[in-house]
Parts: C-alpha cells; structure tokens; sequence
C-alpha cells in the first residue's frame, strides 16, 4: 500500500488526468475596483468608435433634460439606465447611436435655489445680478451631475461640445426659430386671463409646474346673493312674487374671490326650485338645483338634532334663469346669471360663484356671453403679485394676503353683511407651486400665450397614427392632456429665462414683436459675448436682452422708431425650452425624412412628463413641422422606498444611488415586534402613526452594475421600489450569473471556436441539440423583449434559462463528459461548442444592462483565447463585435424538445426516489445508482424516444446522474434484490397524452472508477483499475499504472 504522502501524489496526479476548469475570471466582481478600470473601453471609447462608423444605420435617443439645480436621486439612475440599455442594445444590433444628453438650465427651480443659497431675494437684485447667479448654479451643478452620469455607464461623448444646454446661445437662437414660425402662424397671442399665479414665487406657472397636496384644507362657505330683478321671461313672473326674500345661494371653497365675483352660472339643462324651511322663523326662501336639496337640508341642520324639512315652492329650468339679476353681497352691484356646461350636481348648490378672474371656467363662461369681435370685458381681479388684495378690493381688504387673513377677513364681512348661511373646514387635493412647496392661486394677468385648439385634431391623429406608446395606457393620458388645453401660457415673470422678444408702446402699451424682430435678436443672441476679467464668459446670448438698448435690438428698419418702445421683462416658459430641444438638437444628427421632418426614434421620460416635456415637444412640433417629434414615446413610474411611500427628506426615507454604488451606512425601518399580536388601543393607534423606528445598516459598495441589474429586472412602467433589500436580492442575483460565466470560461480555458466547434450536424449527442434549440428560442424571446422595451421579461427569460436549463441541468448534466472525456474527444467539444455559444448569448444579453461585466466577461474569453494575454492588450470591445445572440433556424426541432420535456421529467422522478434511497441509508451519491426503466407494453412511445439513448452512449447516464441507464420490457429483467420503485407520468407536449412510466433503482453494479467515480463492472473492488471510458481517454489501466508513469517522470 503507498503511503499518505503517495496517495496525495496520485489524487493530485489523477487530478491532472482530468479537464477540470481554470480561468482567472473571479467569483467576486471587486466592482469599486473593477468598473472604473473597464469604464473607458465600454463607454467613451466604445461611443467614440461606433459613431465613427457611417456604414451603420442611425438611431437616435433623444435625452429629455433634467435641470441643473441639484444632487441627482434614484429617479434620475432609472431613466438614466433605462435610455441606456436602449441604446447599447440598439448598438449591438449593428445600429448607430447618436445620444446627446442635455440640461434644462433656465426657470424657477434654478434661480429659486441660487438665491435661497445665498439667501436673496429677486426683487432686491437687478436682472443681470439674478442671471449670473443663476447662470453659476446651473454650471455648477451640470458638471456635478455629468460625472455621475458618466460613473454611471451611460454611453456618450461627454466631453462639452456632445450635450446640449438651453442655456447656451445657439440653443437659445434655434428656440427662437420655434417661437417666429408660431408667430407668423398667428397662434401667439396677448391676453389678460387667469392663470395659476405662485405668490410665493411671484410668477405665473404652468400645469406641469404644479404639485397637488391631498390634504389641504380651505374654508367651504354656502354664501347669499338675494334677489334683484329678472327680465320679462317666464322665470319673471316665478321670482319677482320672492322679491328680496329670495337667495340664490352658492358653495365656495375660496371666499377670498367673492369680491372679485361678477356672475352666478347655473346648468342650462338642471331642475332648480325655489325652496323654504318648513317651520322656520323668517320666510326667506333659497334657489338651488333640485338635485341637491338634501345636502343643502344637511347643512342648514348644522348641529342641531332636529332634521331640516325644505318645503319647494318653484320649479323652474335652469336656460329660465339665464339673465336674471342677484346682488353681491358685499358690494352694490348685481351678478348676472349666466349658464354653464361646467356646472353639476357633484357637491354644492348646483349655482356658482363666477369670478373670471380667478377660474378658468368661470373666464369661459364670462367671456361666451360678454365678448364680441374686438370687445374686451372688464374682468376684475382686485390681487397683486404677492397675493394680497389691491384697493380695488375695498372694505379695508388691501394689503391682506388671500391665503391667510384675506380669506378671513373677507369671512367676517360676509357674516356681518347677514349673507354667511354656513362656514366649515375642508379637506381636499390643492395645487401648490412645485419649488416652494407653497400654495397657488389663480390669478388674471396680462400674459403671453399659445393657441392650441388648432393642433388638437392634428395631435390625436398624429399620435393615433404615428407613435408607439409603452405602456399603451400612457396614450389616452398624453391624449387627454393635450385635448383638454385650449391655450398654452408661455409667459414667466422670472428673470432666468430666455426672453420674450417683445416691444411695448410707451404710450399705447401695444405690444410689437414680427418675424423680423425675432430675427434680428436671433443673430444677437449667437454671436453676444462679454468676458470678464479672468477670460471666462460672464455674460453671453440672451443676456444681450438686458444689456443691449432698444434701438441696437430692434432690426434696421424700426430703429428710428426705438424712442417710442420700451423692452418686455417677461421670459419663456422653461416647458417651451424643453419642449424645442428636437428643433435644437436633433437636426444635427438626424437627416429629416421625405416630408422634412425630423423625428427621434424615442422619447422616454417619467409618467409625469405626459403634461411636460411630452407635451410641450409635441406641441411645438406640430406647429413647425405638423408631426410629433417622436416615433416611440416610452413613460416609467417613480421611484418609492421599499414599504411602497413616496421618498422625502421628512421622512428620513431618500435613497441616493451613490449610496449603493459606494457604499454607506443607511437607516432602515425596524418592524414593531408584536405590534400585529394585539389589537390596537386608541393610544397605540396614535403612535402608529409616527415615523418607523429605525436601525443603521451598513451597505455595501456593490458598484454600478448591480443597480443598473435592479433597474433592469423592473416593471418600470409603474412605481418601482428601492431599499437595502431589494438591492441585495439583485446582487445576489447578478453574482449567480456571473458563477454562470466562471463555470462557462473555465471550461473553456482550451478551446477555440475556429478550430473546435462542432456542427450542428455533427454533434452526436442529442442533448447538445436540444439546448442549441434552447439557446435558438432564448435569442427570440429576448430579442422580442428588448424590441418591445420589455427589459424585465428579457432578464427574466435570461434568468430561467441560466438557472433552469443552463445551470441546474445542462451544466450538470455535462461535467463528466467536460472533466472526463479526452480533451480533444468529439464529445467533449461538442458540450464545449453549446458553452460557447451559451457565453456569447449570456454575454450579449447582459451587455445592455450590465456592461462592466459584460466586457468583463468578454475580455477575460478574449484573453484565454489569445494564450492569457494581460487583460488591458486585449483589444475592443463587446460593443462593438458583430453580431447579437447567437441563433440559427437549423437549431429549432420542436420534435427534439417534446423529447426532452419528458427526459427531464423524468431526471426530476428519478432525484426524487434517490433521495428515498438516501434517507434509507442505501447510498450517498447518486452515481450510487443504476436506474431501469420500465417501458410501458400498451405504450410503446418511451421505448422509442428512450432506448437509444439508453443504450448507445452515456448520455442519459449523464442527465439522470447515475452510473448506468436501461429501459427494459419488464420488471423481470432487472435482477437486484434491492429495488426502489416509483410510478410516474411524462407529459412530451401539451397535447400529447402522458405516458405511463415505472421506474426501478437499484444500488449501482460494480466498483466506483477512482477518476470519473462512476461504478462499472470493469472496476476492481479495490477500485484501483480505470472503468474502460478513463482507461482510454488517459492510456492508463489503472491507478499502478499512474504511479509508474509518475516514477518514470521522477526518474
């Protein structure tokens, strides 16, 4: 017998007869080490190369600007990653990607934070001093948010001719285009009407400006207005018997705008009644729409405890009321009745309170029966830009802010003047302005705006015909958004911001801007340069408007006339910045098509851009070119904390992604242990309602790939949730792909595709037919999911098929012939060929989502198959190879997989019963085994399928993972003593009927093989001689005859 330190030489000896697996692909991806090595090759080089080459066909992605005023969150690195996986698997199906990213820099957000940074307020700062400010903050944080985006993995040139600004002065002249050709078609035009006004910011803002609270509370009033005279109509002679007993009576959840009231509407087509108290001391009498008599009845009850019976004593029509008279009641004069198709019966009196300068239905109404060709009524809107009432508003209002004491203060006349019937707090959805977090009024001033009503039919046909929308849903809402806009306000009272290039008369106040003047100003604005003292711009483009006199910005052929005009102050909207970039940018990459216009290939932003950059893009597009700027338009949800809630500061909840890709010490909720046991006191109930307890949890540096993986394997099209845990599970689940990938490159180590890949036709084994089917059905299925944006299907599809097919059964299925068989066997290339071609799948199929690994993967395969060359001479890149996932027609044989649905069925039964004969102690491996099946006599479909692969090689062998396979006629012929049996059914398709199958495993005949530990008759049963297999893929007999070899190698 040799000696321990002899049987150590020939375990290592016979493990060097072996073909195990060698790579220097690690297990651990060492990300924060690793990607930024990788970062160059498979971003800015790979984008470099790719938009070099003119031979591909372009596509084009085109980036919605994210402004620059701040950090970037979780929100930010979903769209971010989701465009990015678009392009790179555009770029690996052999397209060419051109993809500029770009930065929304004018507005409110950026020069509300400039100033609240410095603690300044605009209106004690001159236009240059807040532009400049504002200018600094938005290059500041561009360059922040630019080095993320480029840790980020995002494909781009970024270097600063690559990205777009809208600040930046051609920008700037190209948005002028825009705004000339909208002028020349008449749809810009001056108006005083009611627009969302934020006294908090002073400027008016635009629907995609606004954020809704849901608990905002207001003081609902019913308000009288009695009754003063009708005409001779048949609602006359009802009302005038009233005379001033009479109330029309209104609900209102702003009694701030009752001095501005200037009519009453009521429905055209609602029942209204005249009705009283039954018992009631006074015999006043109230109009109301018949519909709402017994909310009206709830109120008049109040507190008391007796109900309140209303007695009707008319009936008339609404169209009956229409030009009767009621008084204000709070000043002498009278508020016509109007009629409305804006008025219902979903809560109130059915009679409302019509100011039209606070409400834009109330300005429609008002102005449909008071305006004619020409005439411009009087509206009346006693607030100023702060909020607070004018003098026009009297009885002492002037000076009050309408969202605080204004308000009550107007309650309190109301009570005193007798006309109050009831005030009560309610609760509501409320716009609020979205920087300062405070609420908005509606407000009529003097603004610029769009007219839309022309581009709406032309919009839902263009949308309808021409533009993909993911999800479907998201194209009524884009549908809805834009046919329920009649105008478009395009006017900001902020200084940063592009101007409106308009001229006001000195003395008429007429507003003149042409074609030619926005020209003129046009050329201005791209050539305007002042720099300062250290050589830096300090002022450029638009900032000409401030600096420049009238007469240099009027053209020459209004110049004498310069005396006699004064510049505007008012800015573009920042949606009309955004909402022109496809005029600015894409031009430049884009041919436009046979009818001249230019068109991205995608739009893809947040659910909330349906009334933002969506809208205002297609808007603007419509007008100059008659066509959306789009072709796909894809929409995703927001980011939530992983218990489903909104993230915020006050919560303590938000999530960074540099968290994750850095690492970090993070809170994280801690559950309240028995805090379901018990049901809950009121005084329990009262601390649920605090923020969670929480616990610090260290997180770990996982790097960019695995939170690009989580963003990938969601269904973004809805709210997506984020947190410690959910991260985790996507690392975990990245890391087994990437064992995946070890397993498939150490197998690999000595194999080169030119030289030992086996034909489709020549692979003997079956079961390598059947996964090259597998691997043919993988390409479709996630080819079809990335074509459709379905991301999370193609990484799901990826997934099963690693972990089910590849992992769990071919891989294991495979090991003994890989370790086993002659190295250069027929055999053992053909598994290898199925490996490579697995690689290349796996490989490409990741490489949008994750595409440090994915070159990782590919460069390591590079390097082996190069002799093991250093990883930095590898040359290229994964990105830039041809070809996608490896597929061919040839490899589809439905046939072979209704086969093998039942083998694997059948390997499933079989696991099942060998455990059986582990909890029986009979064996501990499953090589431990032989295993006979037992053909059904009335059902011959097994034997056929099976019994050639049975007994003509070891195929079967290797999928059921023990040492022998028979398919016998009988039970009979099986001559153990020891049997375990199980009675099963296989299913090979769908439509087929099952087989009836009887399995019987017996403990394996012979002695195990001390090199493949597989048992054969041939072994002796001191497992010293090789099974025949080993014996001929190593020249040796037997373990005596690797221990001479060794003294031989000695010696």
């Amino acid at each position: 017998m040799p000696g321990a330190a002899d049987a150590k030489a020939l375990a290592a000896a016979m493990r060097q007869t072996l073909n195990l697996p060698a790579t220097r692909f690690p297990m651990r991806a060492n990300a924060a080490v690793r990607e930024p090595q990788l970062h160059a090759r498979c971003v800015s080089a790979a984008y470099a190369e790719q938009a070099a080459d003119e031979t591909r066909p372009l596509f084009v992605l085109h980036d919605g600007p994210p402004f620059a005023n701040g950090s970037l969150h979780m929100g930010h690195f979903l769209n971010k990653t989701l465009k990015d996986v678009i392009n790179r698997y555009q770029l690996l199906r052999g397209r060419r990607v051109r993809y500029v990213p770009g930065w929304d820099c004018h507005g409110l957000p950026i020069e509300h934070k400039a100033l609240t940074l410095l603690q300044l307020e605009a209106k004690d700062l001159a236009p240059a001093q807040v532009r400049a400010l504002s200018r600094q903050l938005a290059r500041k944080a561009v360059q922040e948010q630019q080095k993320d985006f480029e840790r980020w993995g995002v494909l781009a040139d970024w270097s600063g001719p690559s990205v777009y600004l809208t600040m930046a002065p051609e920008y700037e002249a190209r948005q002028y285009d825009v705004l000339k050709r909208m002028v020349h078609d008449g749809l810009i035009f001056r108006g005083f009407k009611p627009v969302y006004w934020s006294p908090s910011s002073r400027t008016a803002l635009a629907e995609a400006e606004l954020e809704y609270q849901d608990d905002h509370v207001s003081q609902a009033a019913y308000v009288k207005f009695r009754f003063a005279s009708v005409g001779s109509n048949e609602a006359a002679r009802v009302l005038d018997k009233y005379g001033e007993k009479l109330s029309a009576v209104v609900w209102t959840t702003t009694p701030w705008t009752i001095p501005s009231n200037q009519a009453l509407c009521v429905n055209a087509e609602l029942d209204y009644v005249v009705v009283r108290p039954r018992g009631a001391a006074s015999d006043a009498c109230y109009l109301i729409a018949s519909a709402l008599q017994e909310s009206f009845a709830t109120m008049l009850k109040g507190d008391a405890e007796t109900d309140v019976e209303l007695e009707v004593l008319e009936t008339l029509k609404g169209a009956d009321l229409e030009g009767a008279h009621f008084t204000h009641p709070l000043v002498n004069r009278d508020a016509v009745v109007l009629v409305g198709e804006h008025v219902t019966t979903d809560a109130g009196t059915g009679v409302v309170h019509t100011a039209p300068g606070h409400g834009q239905d109330d300005y429609f109404a008002w102005m449909a029966h008071h305006s004619k060709p020409g005439e411009h009524p009087d509206i009346l809107c006693p607030v100023d830009g702060d909020g607070c009432f004018t003098a026009e508003a009297g009885q002492g209002l002037e000076g009050l802010s309408v969202l605080g004491e204004g308000n009550t203060a107007v309650i309190d006349l109301l009570k005193t003047s007798g006309n109050l019937l009831s005030i009560n707090e309610y609760h509501h959805r409320y716009p609020y302005d979205w920087r300062t977090k405070q609420p908005v009024i509606l407000r009529a001033t003097a603004q610029w705006f769009a007219r839309l009503d022309a581009l709406h039919a032309r919009g839902k046909r263009v949308l309808e015909d021409s533009v993909q929308m993911v999800p479907p849903s998201a194209r009524r809402r884009l549908e809805a958004t834009l046919s329920s806009r009649h105008e478009w306000c395009i006017s900001r009272q902020r200084a940063w911001g592009l101007p409106i290039p308009v001229f006001y008369h000195k003395v008429t106040g007429e507003p003149l801007i042409t074609e030619e003047s926005i020209e003129h100003l046009q050329n201005i604005v791209k050539s305007y340069r002042v720099d300062g003292e250290d050589g830096e711009v300090e002022r450029e483009g638009a900032d000409c408007w401030w600096d420049l006199s009238v007469r240099e910005l009027l053209p020459e052929s209004l110049k004498d006339q310069a005396d006699q005009y004064e510049k505007g102050t008012d800015t573009l909207d920042v949606w009309f910045d955004s909402g022109s970039s496809w005029h600015a940018v894409l031009p430049s990459l884009l041919e436009p098509n046979e009818e001249g216009q230019i068109r991205a290939d995608v739009y893809l932003e947040g659910s909330d851009q349906h009334r933002g950059w969506f809208q205002s893009s297609l808007l603007t597009s419509l007008a100059m070119q008659g066509t959306a700027p789009y072709k796909n338009v894809i929409t995703h949800g927001f980011t939530l904390d992983e218990r489903g809630s909104k993230m915020s500061k006050s919560l303590g909840n938000t999530i960074v992604p540099n968290d994750f890709i850095n690492g970090c010490t993070m809170p994280v909720p801690v559950a309240d242990k028995g805090s379901n046991n018990k049901k809950k006191s009121k005084k329990n109930s009262d601390k649920a309602q605090k923020a969670p307890k929480v616990k610090q949890m260290k997180v770990p540096a996982y790097g960019v790939d695995v939170l690009r993986f989580w963003v990938a394997t969601t269904d973004y099209t809805g709210d997506v949730s984020i947190g410690p845990a959910v991260v985790g599970k996507a690392s975990d689940a990245l890391r087994k792909v990437r064992n995946t990938a070890r397993f498939l490159l150490g197998n690999l180590q000595d194999f080169d595709p030119a030289q030992h890949a086996v034909t489709h036709d020549k692979m003997q084994f079956s079961l390598d037919r059947y996964m090259l089917h597998e691997l043919n059905s993988l390409a479709q299925s996630v080819t079809a999911a990335y074509d459709a944006f379905a991301f999370n299907r193609a990484q799901h599809a990826l997934s099963h098929f690693i972990s089910t097919d590849l992992s769990a059964f071919y891989m294991e299925a495979t090991k003994d012939r890989l370790y086993c068989d002659a190295a250069d066997s027929q055999t053992r290339r053909s598994a290898q060929t199925v490996l490579w071609l697995s690689l290349q799948a796996l490989t490409r199929a990741l490489a949008p989502v994750v595409p440090h690994t994915a070159e990782d993967i590919r460069l390591h395969w590079e390097s082996q198959l190069q002799g093991g060359i250093p990883l930095e001479d590898v040359p290229g890149s994964v990105f830039l190879e041809k070809g996608w996932m490896p597929s061919a027609e040839e490899w589809k044989n439905d046939d072979l997989a209704r086969d093998w649905t039942a083998i694997r069925q059948l390997r499933f039964e079989v696991n099942r019963v060998v455990e059986q004969m582990r909890q029986a102690g009979r064996v501990g491996s499953q090589l431990e085994c032989n295993v006979y099946v037992v053909a059904s006599e009335s059902d011959t479909r097994i034997a056929d399928f099976l019994a050639p692969l049975a007994n003509s090689s070891s195929e079967l062998e290797d999928v059921l993972l023990c040492s022998s396979v028979e398919v016998v006629a009988s039970e009979t012929e099986i001559e153990s003593a020891e049997q375990f049996k199980a009675n099963c059914q296989l299913a090979m398709g769908p439509n087929d009927a099952p087989m009836d199958v009887k399995l019987v495993l017996t403990p394996a005949k012979g002695h195990k093989c001390p090199r493949c530990w597989k048992y054969a008759p041939e072994v002796d049963a001191a497992e010293t001689q090789l099974c025949l297999r080993c014996a001929q893929a190593t020249d040796l007999r037997s373990v005596a005859d690797l221990a001479k070899s060794l003294i031989e190698e000695d010696a």
